[in-house]
């Protein structure tokens, strides 16, 4: 039985969901900061960015300590990124369209009924989506996808094809295949053409990640939608800011997370589509 928006919002489960969400994006944060830096393994403990003085448990709540805080470091009152409750929220609203989309636990006859493959979907996209947020808001600040994040995807998607009900090896492994070379080409091609590095290996590394996560099907989709909207922001930067040309680099990452996951949570059946599209251009007589 499906639920009404109304009723998705005002479920206790999607609330749960929501401050679990908020506490993984606060572990984000710490994964976006310390991973470029190299020091991720440096302390346990969350520490100040200014002064590196070690954050006590009650002023490192997701979303209520910024606001608490009034946006100031409490140690040493510096003023804190705007990043740190934006993909808490994020990382939030995430996981409940996840929940919602591959709803694993159901209210029924007043008790909790669990289903197995949804969980194991839930679980899938819920991971995936939280690596594209991490990788994301490391492209974006530092111009690089970290090796550690994308090959690591890349070497576990023999476990993603074993455990996930949809997906089959001549799929994954051909969209890991695919994705790289895809990227590849590109990168080539426009190097021969410009004389000069455009796009990154890292996005290629990355889209192989996801073509085996999600399929080889997935991938003309994804770089649809990415280079739609990267092309879509660009051109709103150019005209918002004239210190911008069209020499200006822009990470391709974002954009192909974005195409990924809105494939993944609102899917298109390509397919489908171009059946029908070819149906109206030429109708049978």
């Amino acid at each position: 039985m499906s639920l009404s928006f109304s009723q998705l919002l005002t479920s206790p489960l999607t609330w749960v969901v929501f401050v679990f969400g908020s506490i993984f994006g606060s572990f984000f944060n710490v994964c976006i900061y310390r991973i470029p830096r190299g020091n991720f393994f440096q302390s346990h403990r969350s520490f100040c960015p200014h002064c590196q003085t070690p954050i006590p448990f009650w002023l490192n709540i997701p979303l209520l300590s910024f606001i608490i805080l009034r946006g100031r470091t409490h140690c040493c009152r510096q003023p804190l990124s705007w990043q740190y409750p934006i993909v808490e929220l994020l990382a939030a609203i995430l996981l409940v369209i996840v929940f919602w989309r591959f709803p694993f636990l159901r209210w029924q006859e007043a008790r909790i009924v669990w289903n197995g493959l949804e969980g194991i979907r839930f679980l899938h996209a819920a991971l995936f989506t939280s690596l594209l947020l991490i990788i994301s808001v490391i492209d974006f600040h530092h111009m690089i996808i970290p090796d550690s994040l994308s090959i690591s995807m890349i070497a576990a998607t023999p476990v993603v094809i074993l455990v996930h009900p949809e997906l089959n090896w001549m799929s994954g492994m051909m969209g890991a295949i695919m994705g790289a070379a895809v990227v590849y080409l590109i990168a080539w091609l426009y190097i021969l053409i410009r004389r000069r590095e455009g796009i990154g290996m890292g996005d290629a590394k990355l889209l192989a990640a996801m073509g085996g996560w999600l399929g080889v099907e997935a991938l003309f989709p994804i770089f649809l939608y990415g280079s739609v909207t990267g092309s879509l922001v660009g051109i709103g930067l150019l005209m918002a800011k004239r210190t911008m040309n069209l020499q200006t680099e822009l990470p391709f990452g974002p954009f192909l997370a974005f195409g990924a996951t809105l494939h993944l949570l609102l899917p298109l059946h390509w397919h489908e589509l171009v059946y029908k599209l070819h149906t109206l251009v030429s109708p049978q007589l």
